[in-house]
């Protein structure tokens, strides 16, 4: 099986995080980054649903996002995880695969 990647930043989900982190107006400036707003919307996400980066999405998020992301949250408390399966998979595409966190 491929090895999928969940990026978490404090043991939460890096995107979600930086929003908390940074205000309203830096967060809409960051969404139309093109460097940040390259992954697809599932057509829904719930709250507990946990997203895990393909291979491809992994790399683009190494080479694209995560060094804008450094600027905003302290690198230290960044965690990478892999796995070779999820379950309750509820959306994926090339990039990304989001499950349900029963």
């Amino acid at each position: 099986m491929i090895p999928l990647y969940r990026v978490t930043y404090n043991n939460k989900g890096i995107y979600n995080e930086l929003k908390k982190t940074v205000n309203k107006d830096t967060w809409l400036y960051l969404l139309s980054l093109k460097e940040i707003n390259w992954l697809p919307k599932p057509p829904t996400y719930a709250t507990e649903n946990k997203s895990y980066f393909t291979q491809k999405g992994f790399e683009k998020f190494k080479k694209e996002t995560l060094p804008i992301i450094y600027q905003y949250l302290d690198n230290k408390n960044i965690k990478v995880e892999t796995f070779e399966k999820v379950e309750n998979i509820v959306y994926s595409d090339d990039y990304q695969i989001v499950v349900e966190n029963k």
